[in-house]
């Protein structure tokens, strides 16, 4: 008896989806990527509880007549193609003819889509029901395509059981637009998640493209970096060297207008770096590869961002050469004063005036020498002037902290000394208040006037979920419709730069975390303590020594941090022995 079967094509199309489609994110890759494709010059991203609900797509592409619209759905169908030669001459974002076909396998898909070039004013709308088409008729739509995609792996709950949080997904999705976007400057892209506007990205300069998603702060850290040889084309931008992350999320490479992960080439881009940066960061950079297509080979991976290069090595030296050019054009730029003025000015003498000769005017009689009646005055008795001198003790009284070094504060502890770091004494403090208080620890300081502020818009949609926290720290954000915030209040002694510098090093600390609310809550402890702890380099008064100690004192470790950073030490008689020795 057989027991090799060949499955029947629903159970096919939903094993294929899974290679193709692994989550929302996905789903939003492979649209807007044909939406590309299409021609589209506006693309519009509409999302609800991070895609499970709905997933839609808009454009003013080139759209499609009533049978493309339904062939569309059909396993391998596609226009992008006609031959194996043609998959190493790609001029496409995508080329297998998947994509709908695993969409439409696992979800509810409608589709609306009209031609430019039809006069009449319907179109068609075709329904999708786990792969199976349910509904073909026409109807009133504007020119383009607009895609639907609602209750993604609703036949498979095995696979939607394994989605994350909405906060992890929305993150994917983002990202996920991001790559898209990034590059393709010559299209307007709109992003809504739950009825909020997080893009709105007009057609731009490169750079403006660059600085629209990734905020205002980037306007002045990019520096250009540009190479045309036979091999490839460089253009892009890559960070100063004050702008690190201690993350490599923020590097995006795109071969040809197709986001890809090439880590040997990231690394001949950081090396440029070598000694620029501290140890443990890495720079940001967005940087675009234009190659022959015969010269590339994009279908050795499913999502199609992982590519072999012909030339890899040649575009590595080209790449790192270019940067080290950029940066060492940056460093000299950096050290040349162009505001100085290229003349002197001076007005000249007359030709027809003689020079006079220089005069010196003094006093024959002046002397240094006068009389002096002072040495004359007799010496006061001290008996007389009723002052009372300190009498000696037997007992004196116990030497007082001090700082050092504005770092350092010395205890003297009975035959001992403690020394404890000042930063880290008063991160453990406010470490500590920060974990152990359920309402707000910081007194906010209202501001005047509202600042209004674009974060990242890759992960500001995070200030909707947990923007309640920051309050807690002094800290209170409104949203506004456009995708801004406006801060209303920041901790006492917090400049409006120190709030958004905060307040996005917390942002980029939560991307990362899990949805465990003890974690959440460890990260932003740590984060808000380490901002607003005292400083090394900071003089502090006896008062607010004593104060620090005290409150030290009172933790239940005072000598480590949650970091397991030691706080202070211990020098005995002994020790101090053995230094002299």
């Amino acid at each position: 008896m057989a027991i090799i079967k060949v499955l029947n094509d629903n159970i096919a199309n939903q094993i294929a989806a899974g290679e193709v489609v692994n989550r929302p994110a996905s789903v939003v890759k492979e649209l807007m990527e044909n939406s590309i494709d299409a021609g589209a010059t506006q693309i519009t991203l509409i999302v609800k509880d991070a895609g499970k609900t709905l997933i839609q797509i808009i454009d003013n592409g080139c759209g499609m007549d009533r049978d493309d619209a339904q062939v569309c759905f059909t396993p391998h169908a596609t226009s992008k193609i006609s031959s194996a030669d043609d998959l190493y001459s790609l001029q496409t974002m995508g080329f297998r003819g998947e994509a709908l076909a695993s969409i439409a396998a696992i979800s509810f898909v409608e589709l609306r889509t009209k031609r430019k070039t039809d006069k009449a004013p319907t179109g068609t709308l075709v329904c999708v029901e786990g792969g199976e088409i349910k509904k073909v008729e026409e109807v009133l739509c504007d020119n383009g395509t607009s895609i639907s995609v609602k209750n993604i792996f609703f036949n498979t709950p095995a696979r939607r059981n394994f989605l994350k949080s909405d906060s992890i997904e929305n993150s994917h999705i983002t990202e996920e637009f991001i790559r898209i976007a990034l590059c393709r400057n010559e299209i307007a892209f709109t992003c809504y998640s739950n009825d909020k506007l997080l893009f709105k990205l007009d057609k731009t300069p490169f750079r403006k493209r660059i600085t629209d998603i990734f905020g205002k702060r980037y306007e002045e850290k990019l520096l250009p970096i540009t190479e045309e040889t036979d091999i490839v084309s460089i253009n892009g931008f890559i960070s100063k060297i004050d702008l690190v992350r201690k993350s490599k999320d923020e590097q995006y490479f795109f071969v040809n207008g197709r986001f890809m992960r090439h880590p040997y080439f990231a690394n001949a881009i950081s090396r440029a770096y070598t000694g620029l940066i501290p140890d443990g960061t890495h720079p940001c950079f967005v940087v675009c590869l234009q190659v022959k297509p015969e010269n590339i080979d994009v279908n050795i991976h499913p999502s199609k961002t992982e590519i072999k290069f012909l030339d890899e090595r040649f575009i590595y030296s080209i790449l790192h050469a270019a940067a080290k050019r950029c940066l060492g054009l940056f460093a000299l730029e950096t050290q040349i004063d162009w505001d100085l003025p290229t003349t002197i000015e001076f007005s000249p003498k007359p030709t027809d005036t003689p020079p006079k000769p220089p005069t010196i005017s003094y006093n024959p009689n002046y002397t240094p020498f006068k009389a002096n009646t002072d040495f004359d005055r007799p010496t006061p008795n001290p008996t007389e002037l009723n002052i009372v001198l300190p009498q000696p003790t037997d007992t004196p009284p116990p030497p007082k902290p001090f700082q050092t070094a504005q770092k350092y504060i010395v205890v003297p502890h009975r035959e001992s000394l403690v020394i404890i770091n000042q930063q880290r004494a008063s991160f453990k403090v406010l470490y500590d208040r920060f974990m152990s208080a359920a309402e707000s620890v910081i007194t906010p300081q209202k501001l005047l006037f509202p600042h209004n502020h674009f974060f990242n818009p890759a992960i500001s949609f995070r200030l909707l979920e947990f923007g309640a926290e920051l309050q807690r720290f002094g800290f209170e954000v409104a949203y506004k419709a456009d995708g801004s915030f406006d801060i209303t209040a920041t901790p006492a002694d917090f400049t409006i730069e120190q709030s958004t510098d905060a307040i996005d090093q917390w942002l980029n600390d939560i991307a990362t975390m899990s949805d465990d609310d003890d974690q959440r809550r460890h990260h932003t402890a740590v984060t808000f303590a380490q901002r607003l702890s005292i400083r090394n380099g900071q003089s502090l008064s006896e008062e607010e020594i004593n104060s620090l100690l005290s409150q030290l004192y009172a933790t239940a470790d005072c000598e480590h941090t949650c970091l397991n950073e030691r706080i202070l030490i211990r020098i005995s008689p002994d020790r101090l022995d053995t230094l002299f020795q």
